[in-house]
């Protein structure tokens, strides 16, 4: 039976039109890749199905579908013709033998199209007067609201959190798209592209035939695919390899990237020892300053080192310090609560009082650590 023609039948045994937004494509096709090609706001067809590529096909499908999503496979019936039977995604094994499968589509609001049509049209002239008066600079600090937002999600590993407060930065980001777009400035396609393009161009120890020897013979050749890109820039003799770290940094995050960077061009020890030696000496530097001025000085050093240190231990410094800043909140929060509790005010306590009390929220500390999976 010539393709057309079966392919026609399958489109009628599942009642779809191809007119309607249906992606159809080949189940090989979809096998070799990690994510659909398609948005999860339309229905896809996959034609072509061979058994081998089943396990394959489940996997880049759960890339984005729940596994409970109930699929529809068309197969031949023992008495002749096609029959629809229903599966679900973890199922996918009990469609062998089947000819095709309708992957239905996900419903409203689950493709980046259709967010971006939803912030266009609070752009609108009819839209919402709030979104319609917003600048690149007047939503600057809402961008920064929502990045330390995610990142106390993150480092409480909240999952829900996470995903909830990703979608109010995805949120920025597409704003700030629809603006450029509305200024003719850029689009969110030049955003997707230039990032996609940067990111095939940077590693071609996978989209192309160059061998690396680990994680830090990629790093030095990114600074030499970067230094490349700079030159074809025409930015070879004014940038460095440093002046791509924002300003606006944290600054132990601004420092530790500082380090990286620098070690990845061979700036760097040799091994740990020296790096606590520089602590040494710093720290010494600080004892013997002769004034204010200078021990600031040295003090910044002294904690460039530590920073330095903590890079060696392959540590986010940064992170680190978050989670140490919120374990004394706690154990501080603890003393309140058992001052309280005692009816006394930590003005009248002494300090080995408090201790006993801090020493009491190290213990409680470790016990909920000991019950965790």
């Amino acid at each position: 039976m010539p393709q057309s023609v079966a392919l026609q039948q399958i489109l009628e045994i599942f009642q779809v039109n191809p007119g309607s937004g249906l992606f159809i494509l080949s189940s090989g096709e979809l096998a070799r890749l990690h994510t659909p090609p398609f948005p999860p706001s339309a229905p896809a067809l996959l034609i072509d199905l061979e058994d081998e590529n089943l396990p394959a096909i489940q996997r880049t499908l759960l890339a984005v579908y729940p596994d409970s999503m109930a699929l529809r496979a068309a197969r031949e019936h023992p008495s002749g013709g096609l029959e629809v039977i229903s599966v679900p995604l973890a199922g996918l094994s009990e469609c062998a033998g089947a000819a095709a499968l309708l992957v239905p589509a996900l419903g409203e609001g689950t493709s980046l199209e259709a967010f971006q049509e939803v912030i266009a049209r609070l752009r609108a002239p009819d839209g919402c007067p709030w979104d319609r008066e917003q600048t690149h600079d007047s939503l600057r600090k809402h961008l920064l609201e929502e990045t330390y937002e995610a990142l106390t999600a993150l480092d409480a590993h909240d999952a829900a959190g996470m995903s909830e407060e990703f979608g109010d930065l995805l949120l920025q980001i597409v704003l700030h798209a629809q603006i450029a777009m509305e200024a003719e400035e850029f689009s969110m396609v030049d955003i997707v592209q230039g990032i996609y393009n940067k990111i095939v161009r940077r590693h071609p120890h996978v989209f192309g035939d160059v061998q690396v020897g680990g994680v830090s013979h990629v790093l030095q050749n990114w600074e030499k695919l970067k230094a490349a890109e700079r030159a074809a820039n025409g930015d070879a003799g004014h940038k460095g390899i440093l002046d791509g770290v924002a300003a606006e940094f944290p600054a132990l995050a601004q420092a530790q990237e500082f380090q990286d960077r620098a070690a990845r061009v061979g700036f760097d020890w040799p091994d740990v020892a020296p790096v606590l030696d520089k602590i040494m000496e710093e720290l010494e530097e600080v004892r013997t300053a002769g004034d204010e001025v200078h021990r600031a000085r040295e003090l910044g050093d002294l904690l460039f080192a530590v920073v330095n240190f903590v890079r060696w231990h392959k540590v986010d410094s940064e992170t680190t310090l978050r989670e140490t800043n919120q374990r004394f909140r706690n154990r501080f929060a603890h003393i309140e609560k058992r001052a309280r509790e005692m009816g006394r005010e930590l003005s009248s306590m002494t300090l080995a009082e408090m201790d006993i009390l801090w020493d009491e929220a190290k213990k409680l500390e470790r016990g909920s650590a000991d019950q965790l999976p």
